[in-house]
């Protein structure tokens, strides 16, 4: 959950157009509106929808989650048709339900990919009913996500996922309030070589690790996104990988000029959060390789203490052009068993985007990032705390009229002040993009709102 910190700041006029900088959703039918109820009383997809139902996705969309809480984040991108949900499980026969959402779909676009550099940003909007009561070993469950396999060549009938040029994907238990729907989004680097791409949007009611079981938990997805970003970062070396030693953080200023209360920490290289490097495996979308800070418990203690850096840099676009904000963040637990000491402990980032006009500040706006845990006394267990998951929080950004250049500032917060029976924490920041946004992008943003 994403709060505003208290920044004064004064008003200024609101962009309400769409960008001229537009990162075109190359996926087809994102809303889902293939489906249909067939004579007996199914929802089956049209023939010739894009989309494919696969393995237990087959026959296991029950009902329509179109009338759950969206937010304005949500609907500023498209209006809520049709929204594919599960519960349940029926069996395991071709026309049964399984409790599970899994669909494909497959991008040949020979104009996409350019061979050269290239970023994108991918989401599904997953929602939850928020009946994850499970305290035990994880059975039930409320989670989802997408995966994207990138290939070398544009021949569906010649792909294997064993032949893909990398693999990457995000995934969340689900985190907000009952029946309402959470962006789980990721950003990362395009594979070189890559001239197409499936992805793959799905939910479940049951854990991987469970036997399958008729639940009473709920999930339903909608507004597929995938896009290339049509601009460069703004952001001298976002990613960290210019720098040389540890903690440098070249064309970055440490600490950063924003006054927060604490920077007694070095920034930390982390190379794992109990598991694979961030260069490979699991861990992708993260893109850094070299370099990627943070902190763990191991070898920092258990302080209450922040690292803070901030970068300014030339806004040179398009008057009233609104700008995207975003970063990825990991965060896990030595001892899986305890993950729901994230609710009260573990990191935090604060952010501040200052509006300047020369030397006068023309406004700022501040956000406090907290991990993405499930809310409600009682809706889960210990176990689904999104420990070991990439997170991807983003922010549209409306600079005032005037605006020339744009400071961030970041504070990276550790809050672990030590207590029996706490695990070791490992948590680190990398990817940072400033660029323009889509013009799917929230611009009527206020201070006094939530932005998740």
């Amino acid at each position: 959950m994403n709060t505003r910190l208290l920044i004064t700041y004064t008003a200024f006029a609101l962009c309400t157009g769409p960008s001229a900088l537009a990162w075109e959703n190359v996926l087809q039918d994102p809303g889902f509106e293939g489906y249909r109820l067939d004579p007996k009383g199914y929802y089956v997809l049209a023939e010739n929808d894009p989309w494919k139902e696969i393995t237990m996705g087959k026959a296991s969309v029950v009902f329509d989650a179109g009338r759950w809480t969206a937010p304005a984040d949500m609907l500023r991108e498209r209006p809520l048709g049709f929204s594919p949900g599960t519960t349940g499980f029926d069996g395991m026969g071709p026309e049964q339900n399984k409790g599970r959402i899994i669909l494909d779909q497959y991008v040949t676009r020979p104009d996409l990919f350019t061979g050269a550099e290239q970023y994108y940003e991918a989401w599904i909007w997953l929602a939850g009913s928020g009946n994850d009561d499970d305290n035990g070993p994880d059975r039930k469950d409320e989670v989802g996500g997408w995966e994207i396999l990138f290939f070398d060549n544009a021949d569906p009938s010649t792909w294997q996922e064993s032949k893909a040029i990398e693999h990457h994907a995000v995934t969340k238990d689900f985190f907000g309030e009952r029946n309402t729907f959470v962006q789980v989004a990721g950003f990362g680097k395009v594979p070189a070589r890559t001239k197409a791409f499936r992805m793959r949007v799905w939910a479940s009611t049951w854990a991987s690790a469970s036997q399958p079981s008729k639940y009473n938990t709920e999930v339903a997805i909608d507004n597929a996104h995938f896009a290339v970003l049509g601009a460069p970062n703004m952001l001298m070396n976002g990613n960290f990988e210019m720098d040389v030693r540890e903690g440098e953080l070249k064309g970055w200023t440490q600490p950063a000029a924003w006054p927060f209360p604490r920077n007694g920490m070095k920034p930390r290289d982390i190379v794992n959060a109990y598991g694979e490097n961030f260069d490979h495996g699991t861990y992708r979308p993260f893109y850094g390789a070299r370099w990627t800070y943070g902190y763990t418990t191991y070898l920092d203690g258990w302080p209450r203490d922040a690292f803070t850096f901030g970068q300014s840099v030339k806004y040179d676009l398009p008057p009233a052009t609104p700008l995207l904000l975003m970063f990825n963040w990991i965060q896990n637990i030595a001892d899986g068993g305890k993950a729901n000491q994230l609710r009260i402990v573990g990191s935090y980032v604060e952010l501040v985007v200052e509006y300047l006009k020369g030397n006068e500040r023309l406004g700022a706006d501040g956000f406090r990032v907290d991990w993405p845990v499930p809310k409600g006394p009682g809706v889960v267990g210990r176990y689904d705390q999104n420990a070991d998951t990439a997170y991807n929080p983003r922010f549209y950004l409306d600079p005032p009229k005037g605006t020339d250049r744009v400071g961030l500032h970041v504070n990276f917060v550790v809050n672990m002040p030590y207590r029996d029976g706490f695990a070791h924490i490992t948590s680190a920041i990398d990817d940072f993009w400033l660029g323009p946004a889509d013009p799917a992008s929230p611009r009527l943003r206020r201070a006094s709102e939530s932005p998740r």
